[in-house]
């Protein structure tokens, strides 16, 4: 078997990363404390926004947001069929049920407003647009749609920390706004989540839910809210102020990265890359295309030191979801041909132009 030589995904946390951390153990600051709340605060700047409040996951953010909206059996969350199955498993966990749209029918994977209205009943309460990967659903529509039909907005913005629309930070423009920190993402702790809100009430919810419901520190203050330990650490916060200082750098490599597939991977049988709107403040994520023959394009791209990661399937593949994929056409376009190519804040940009060499060495195969 050849060995890897280009990696799907790059990051490197640097050495500051490390001194941080074993400064806060050096401290005594371990679990969450001060190093969190500098964090919080420090993200809260960076997204523009009064608050936001650290916890497990990604997944968990979005919980903790729809815990806070009172969200639980019998009621409904909407979001698109072509997301990541933790945007699902957040809603599900809380007895929810998950109402899927499709996404747009232009290339983009993406939650269509256009369809939003005719997926809410009596039950829905919540409407969960995914901005994927550095890429933003429209939200003037769908605060317009929220708004006439009395819904909250919870944004799923985990995979899309930095990216703008109309510039505005996604993840800023409903009631709460959720970021993952996983190491997959341009901002990693390892594990770890945030949710942005816009008021105080908010914040104090959130934080006292994330804490087994109490309203204060002392074991005497009341558990007046449902809650258990969502609660983040400061090891965690310190590997996350290591790193934000540079992040604008990361977003100018995903850009350069962006830039070199979209340049160069085009009117290729093997391979269609998809867009991120680079000019309109969009950050992409992670670079994106999908093939007809995604598997044999994988073992191609293997046989020649170069990992690619196909992507996972759309909700409604799962049969806990509960929904006939065949009604979400756009979405099955990309359930079992996306994939990722080497990317990632610290990959070096002759990793990428090798990869587009080697993807015109065999698009012939195609």
């Amino acid at each position: 078997m050849t060995k890897t030589e280009i990696n799907w995904w790059n990051v490197n946390v640097g050495d500051e990363a490390a001194a941080k951390i074993a400064a806060a153990i050096a401290n005594g600051h371990i679990s969450q404390g001060p190093i969190t709340a500098e964090f919080e605060t420090a993200l809260a700047k960076f997204l523009g926004v009064p608050y936001t409040v650290c916890t497990t996951s990604g997944t968990m953010a979005l919980s903790l947001s729809l815990l806070a909206l009172g969200v639980g059996p019998g009621d409904e969350v909407i979001m698109p069929d072509r997301t990541w199955v933790a945007s699902a498993n957040a809603a599900l966990l809380l007895g929810a049920k998950v109402r899927l749209v499709d996404v747009l029918d232009d290339g983009l994977p993406i939650m269509d407003p256009a369809k939003i209205t005719a997926a809410i009943t009596p039950a829905t309460k919540v409407i969960m647009p995914v901005h994927l990967n550095g890429r933003g659903v429209e939200m003037a529509q769908v605060l317009t749609i929220a708004n006439q039909h009395g819904l909250e907005v919870v944004e799923d913005a985990c995979p899309s920390l930095g990216s703008k629309q109309n510039g505005k930070p996604l993840g800023t423009f409903g009631r709460f706004g959720c970021f993952s920190l996983g190491m997959a993402k341009v901002l990693g702790t390892g594990q770890g989540g945030v949710v942005a809100c816009h008021n105080e009430a908010d914040f104090q919810l959130l934080s006292r839910i994330r804490n087994q419901g109490l309203s204060g520190t002392s074991m005497n203050e009341r558990h007046d809210v449902r809650g258990s330990n969502f609660k983040f650490t400061d090891i965690q916060a310190s590997l996350g102020l290591a790193q934000l200082p540079n992040i604008k750098k990361r977003f100018i490599q995903q850009k350069k990265i962006h830039a070199i597939y979209s340049n160069y991977l085009k009117n290729l049988s093997s391979i269609q890359f998809l867009p991120v709107d680079t000019a309109g403040g969009e950050i992409p994520l992670r670079a994106e295309g999908y093939c007809k023959d995604r598997d044999r394009f994988v073992a191609e791209m293997e046989q020649r030191g170069v990992s690619v990661a196909p992507q996972s399937l759309n909700l409604s593949s799962y049969p806990f979801i509960g929904a006939d994929k065949n009604n979400y056409p756009c979405a099955q376009r990309y359930s079992q041909t996306m994939l990722t190519l080497p990317s990632g804040p610290d990959q070096p940009l002759q990793n990428v132009e090798k990869t587009v060499e080697i993807i015109h060495s065999i698009d012939h195969l195609f």
